[in-house]
C-alpha cells in the first residue's frame, strides 16, 4: 500500500499590532503577503502607541508596527517598512486647502480663532485632537506644537475613527491623522505648499513625513522573519505605495 499523505501543517499565524492611525494598511498588506505563501497568515490588531508596546513586552503580539518610538530605546529591535505622513484635515466643506505650519500651531492653540485669517470663512476653527498615547498626538506635539499647548477648546477623541466622524460633521473642524488612515470623509491639506501622497513620502518632500517602523523584542527569525523581508522587498514596497510612501 502506498504511504498516508502528509498531514498538512497549519500556517503559522503571525499576530502584528498595527497603530490604528494605520488602520487602512492591514487587508491590503495581510492580503498580498498571504497571496505569496503558505507558510503564514496576518493577524493585524489596532491600537495606539502605548497598548500596542505592553502587548509586544507582554508577548501578546509578535510584533507591531508605530510610527513613533521613544528617543533612546534600545531594549528592542525595530526597522522602518514605509514612509508614512502627519497630515493635517478639515471638513470638505472648508475652502482652505493650503497651511504653514506655523498657521497650523496658531489654530490649534487658539492665537488664530476664525477661519478667515487663513483664507477661509469668518467662522470659528474648532480643534479636534487625540487622547494621549496615540502615536499621531504625540508626532502631532513635537512637530507642530512644540512648547505650546493646544486651546482649552479642544474636543479630544478616544480613537482615530471617532476623530474623524467627528471632523467629517463639523464643517468648521481642524484635526490630524496619518497618511494611512485617510478617507473621503475629511480633506486633508497642503503643508508649506506641499501635498501629502505617497510620493511625497517617499521623496520626503512633505515637511510632516515621518517613517512607519516594524518593531519586535529582539531581531525576528523564522515566518515573522519572511513578513518583514517580504515587506521590504520590490514587491512588498510596491504594495506599501499604493498607500503610503515606500523606502525602497
Amino acid at each position: 500500500m502506498p504511504p498516508p499523505p502528509p498531514t498538512p501543517v497549519a500556517p503559522t499565524l503571525l499576530n502584528v499590532g498595527l497603530s490604528d492611525n494605520a488602520a487602512a494598511l492591514a487587508e491590503p498588506w495581510a492580503m498580498a503577503y498571504e497571496a505569496q505563501t503558505e507558510q503564514a497568515s496576518v493577524n493585524f490588531v489596532e491600537g495606539n502607541n502605548v497598548a500596542l508596546f505592553d502587548d509586544l513586552e507582554d508577548e501578546q503580539l509578535d510584533a507591531i508596527l508605530v510610527h513613533h518610538i521613544a528617543e533612546g530605546d534600545t531594549e528592542r529591535w525595530f526597522n522602518p517598512v514605509a514612509l508614512d505622513g502627519l497630515v493635517i484635515v478639515v471638513h470638505p466643506q472648508n475652502p482652505v486647502t493650503s497651511l504653514t505650519q506655523a498657521q497650523v500651531q496658531s489654530l490649534f492653540s487658539g492665537e488664530t480663532g476664525s477661519w478667515a485669517a487663513v483664507g477661509g470663512p469668518d467662522l470659528a476653527v474648532a480643534p479636534f485632537a487625540q487622547e494621549r498615547g496615540d502615536g499621531a498626538r504625540t508626532i502631532f506635539s513635537r512637530r507642530i506644537m512644540g512648547a505650546r499647548p493646544v486651546s482649552i477648546n479642544t474636543v479630544i477623541h478616544s480613537n482615530n475613527a471617532a476623530l474623524m466622524e467627528a471632523i467629517a460633521a463639523e464643517p468648521m473642524a481642524i484635526g490630524y491623522t496619518m497618511m494611512g488612515a485617510l478617507d473621503d470623509t475629511v480633506k486633508p491639506v497642503a503643508i508649506d505648499g506641499i501635498a501629502p501622497t505617497p510620493e511625497t513620502a517617499a521623496s520626503q518632500d512633505y515637511p510632516l513625513t515621518v517613517p512607519l517602523y516594524f518593531v519586535a523584542k529582539q531581531e525576528p527569525q523564522g515566518e515573522l522573519r519572511a513578513f518583514l523581508a517580504w515587506l521590504q522587498s520590490a514587491e512588498g514596497q510596491t504594495t506599501v505605495s499604493e498607500t503610503v510612501g515606500s523606502v525602497r
